[in-house]
């Protein structure tokens, strides 16, 4: 059966490429509407027009808490409220303490924690408005294990976002709000595009290349959790494409 998310608003970060964007396509596809959140303002733009009626778009950086307000104040007023998000915003900085930076420490966990934070924080006095209503965060299967010594750091950030998550399940589950985390390994998204060394940057590359899924296929899990009935939510969907063991 076909997953149904008529009447469903759902606002998105991290929209414009990768996992966020077959997000949104996804959702629309489904019947329900979409909030595009990323920092780019061209490419919100670009997708939103794209994607037509059904999504509106809001530039802004996660981890800025007055651009995460101001987003999730235009989304609940252009889709007339809201009752799902989908935490997809995320980045990596590659290396082990001898090899990277605070800096970049800090970027990772400004967007894929503390942007998580402020979106959900945002959002909730909306979410709560609804008999139900969904957050679904995007981990990663390094937030399950880590990999290796260059995204040690990395994982340390997503395997915050599932202590984060079932926090957040056990004190929003009054309020009729579900937590689903989605944890996918390698993806073939452009979350590498930005690595400064080039070597590291290409073995990164094709390894995504070679053995990664296609965004399509996570978005199809976070349908799947948030078109789940009443009274059932999906803990977490970890998934890998079968090239990668």
């Amino acid at each position: 059966m076909s997953a149904d998310l008529s009447g469903r608003r759902i606002l998105i970060t991290g929209a414009t490429s990768g996992i966020g964007a077959a997000a949104a396509t996804a959702v629309i596809e489904a019947g329900g509407s979409v909030a595009l959140v990323a920092r780019s303002t061209d490419r919100v733009a670009e997708l939103a027009e794209q994607l037509g009626d059904a999504a509106i778009g809001c530039p802004g950086d996660v981890s800025d808490r007055s651009e995460v307000q101001r987003c999730v104040d235009a989304g609940v007023t252009g889709m007339g409220g809201l009752d799902g998000v989908i935490c997809s915003a995320g980045v990596v900085r590659p290396g082990g303490i001898t090899d990277s930076e605070p800096a970049d420490w800090r970027a990772m966990f400004d967007v894929n924690v503390i942007g998580l934070l402020q979106t959900v924080d945002a959002s909730l006095p909306h979410l709560r408005r609804n008999d139900s209503a969904d957050i679904v965060n995007l981990s990663s299967m390094s937030g399950r294990r880590r990999a290796s010594v260059a995204l040690g750091f990395y994982a340390a950030s997503k395997f915050a976002v599932h202590v984060i998550s079932d926090n957040l399940r056990e004190e929003l589950a009054p309020d009729g709000i579900r937590v689903s985390i989605i944890s996918p390994g390698f993806v073939r998204t452009p979350i590498f595009d930005g690595v400064e060394d080039d070597s590291t940057r290409q073995q990164l590359q094709t390894a995504l290349a070679e053995k990664g899924l296609d965004p399509e296929a996570v978005a199809a899990q976070i349908v799947h959790a948030l078109a789940q009935p009443p009274g059932v939510d999906l803990l977490e969907i970890a998934m890998l494409s079968t090239d990668q063991y």
